[in-house]
């Protein structure tokens, strides 16, 4: 296998063991990022390339995943050291298939990059197995005195702390960020709070939908172990916005914020305050909110948090057709809905083989106007700051934002943002 990856050139640099005859090294790592992009999507398998595996068979594969060995191994090895709570614990525990081991992005050295979790979630899966009869029921925290208590008892009894931020109408992409959340603590906090500071005047904060008893229940179905819903009065005592108010300018006129020029005061001021009142040893975002995750990484980083709060952006999730899944996806009509996932089918086709940054900007705006959207703005950026890259620049480390506008002849709009994160050439 390596002389033959030495004569295709297939890892980019001077062969060890044999002559080099051709140079595929870029051509392999666009078609491995294509098709990761393609079974995210859900384009690829398809039933043309798929074959139904019989239960027997994949239980047998799922018994070759080294995360599991090492979770069975290390469970055996316990087994006689702790006794079983109540019919739970390490003597006859099961571990969900998400915590065997995923794909997510974290902040490193800076940046937003694809990392492997394998190993070190299946080593959180076994922790929290041992601990499984000590997990309570989802306590509902309404006050700030109450978080306190509740997270003074999680530091005594050494719990780690898992912090999911919401503002509710909690659809299946906020609760894929309880599971990421349970793969990297010991306790899942999940905060709902509607933030009138990242609302400007003419935006739809009267009108946001607000769904808590159907967001209870599916939050104690996914496991979480709080939820935390704050007043107006105890996140902005002094009023909104408050006489203290965190600035991120580094992204003042690019892409969303110059369309929104408020949002990200508003959106790293109550962060920072939910970071100061629960104290999380994780926070959790998703990656569909690409430059507020950047804005968050850069706060913590410039305020000294980074080290005692670890930041992990987990990928976009995704309907069947791509559309990235958001609260305000209820506001689309169904014609709406049926134009929405051609902006991810876009972003794929643009970023393809050869691409630059220039070429993407033009392809997909070409491409989504000829189809009657209104693109708002189409960034190509760094990952660190989201600065615009030139035209002709690499498109490697690139994260490719947009914004559309959904209109319907009457009084129907909807903003739709989407982004995706192209890996090193």
């Amino acid at each position: 296998v390596l002389v033959c990856d030495d004569m295709l050139g297939m890892h980019g640099r001077p062969p060890s063991f044999a002559k080099m005859f051709a140079d595929v090294g870029k051509a392999s790592t666009l078609a491995y990022a294509n098709y990761v992009e393609e079974v995210r999507s859900g384009q690829f398998p398809g039933e043309m390339y798929s074959r139904r595996m019989p239960e027997e068979e994949l239980e047998k594969l799922r018994e070759l995943l080294p995360e599991v060995q090492l979770a069975k191994r290390a469970v055996q090895e316990t087994a006689t050291e702790a006794p079983a709570v109540n019919g739970h614990g390490p003597n006859g525990v099961s571990l969900p298939s998400r915590m065997q081991g995923t794909f997510g992005f974290e902040l490193l050295q800076g940046r937003l990059v694809p990392v492997h979790a394998g190993a070190r979630l299946a080593k959180r899966a076994i922790s929290q197995a041992a601990g499984a009869g000590t997990r309570t029921e989802l306590q509902q925290l309404c006050t700030k005195e109450e978080l306190f208590e509740w997270r003074r008892r999680a530091t005594e009894q050494g719990r780690r702390v898992a912090f999911v931020p919401t503002m509710g109408n909690l659809h299946e992409g906020h609760l894929e960020l309880v599971d990421a959340a349970l793969e990297k603590a010991d306790e899942v906090l999940v905060s709902i709070f509607v933030n009138p500071s990242q609302f400007a005047a003419h935006e739809d904060l009267d009108t946001y939908p607000r769904t808590l008893e159907e967001d209870l229940q599916k939050l104690r179905a996914r496991g979480a172990t709080a939820l935390f819903t704050p007043s107006s009065m105890d996140l902005y005592p002094s009023g909104i916005p408050g006489s203290t108010v965190v600035v991120p300018s580094f992204v003042e006129g690019k892409s969303e914020a110059a369309d929104r020029p408020h949002f990200f005061t508003g959106v790293a001021t109550v962060c920072l305050k939910f970071f100061n009142l629960v104290q999380p040893d994780v926070a959790i975002f998703g990656q569909k909110d690409a430059m507020q995750c950047v804005v968050i990484a850069r706060m913590l980083e410039d305020l000294m948090l980074n080290d005692r709060i670890a930041l992990h952006v987990m990928p976009t999730s995704r309907d069947p057709d791509g559309l990235a899944r958001s609260s305000r996806n209820s506001y689309l009509s169904p014609s709406m809905r049926q134009k929405a996932p051609a902006i991810y089918r876009a972003l794929c086709a643009a970023t393809r083989g050869g691409a630059t940054p220039g070429s993407v900007r033009r392809s997909v705006r070409k491409d989504l106007e000829s189809q009657g959207l209104e693109v708002s703005y189409i960034s190509v950026a760094d990952t660190k700051f989201m600065n615009e890259k030139d035209d002709e620049a690499d498109l490697g480390n690139s994260v490719v934002s947009i914004c559309c506008v959904m209109k319907e002849e009457g009084h129907r709009t909807c903003r739709l943002l989407d982004n995706i994160l192209v890996p090193a050439s």
